[in-house]
């Protein structure tokens, strides 16, 4: 008998090997992500992720107004800014219509509801993040395991926006 073997070592793989791997590829067939060509048009995960990328556009443009109306809050709201951004990225279900087809008509009028008082606009950015933050805490009812894990995420990323807005404020 060689050194280091025993009469019953076995060849192939150990039964541990075997049961992780049976449960890992059921696992990770659940985890996969929505996409609008294996969902269908009324499924409530695809349509309430396509609202939650839709909703992170909008507050993207609240944050662009903000900075264009009070240009010496760029380095301040940037990295929030940038968070939202992949907040989006997160929620956009691959082979659906970009989110920023839909904020872009309304653009204009979100520059126009920026109050000229900076203070006054971080408290207002403020309130749109705490909005969206509640609304997405409410969805989470409704919302498939995996998208309530990423909508739970995204609501206490923005309950921590909040806080360090009314900071600033």
């Amino acid at each position: 008998m060689a050194p280091g073997t025993t009469p019953w070592a076995r060849s192939g793989p150990c039964r541990r090997a075997v049961l992780a791997g049976g449960l890992t590829l059921p696992l990770a067939a659940c985890a996969g992500p929505l996409t609008a060509q294996n969902e269908g048009e009324n499924d409530p995960g695809l349509a309430l992720s396509a609202r939650a990328a839709q909703d992170s556009s909008a507050l993207l443009a609240r944050y662009d107004a903000t900075a264009a109306a009070h240009p010496q809050l760029v380095a301040q709201l940037s990295p929030l800014r940038a968070q939202v951004f992949q907040h989006i990225k997160a929620f956009t279900v691959p082979g659906a219509p970009s989110p920023s087809v839909f904020v872009s008509a309304s653009a204009p009028a979100v520059a126009r509801q920026v109050p000229a008082d900076q203070g006054q606009a971080l408290a207002a950015l403020a309130a749109t993040e705490q909005r969206l933050a509640d609304a997405r805490t409410a969805a989470l009812q409704e919302a498939p395991p995996g998208l309530a894990c990423l909508l739970a995420s995204v609501a206490a990323a923005g309950a921590c926006h909040v806080l360090l807005l009314q900071d600033s404020a």
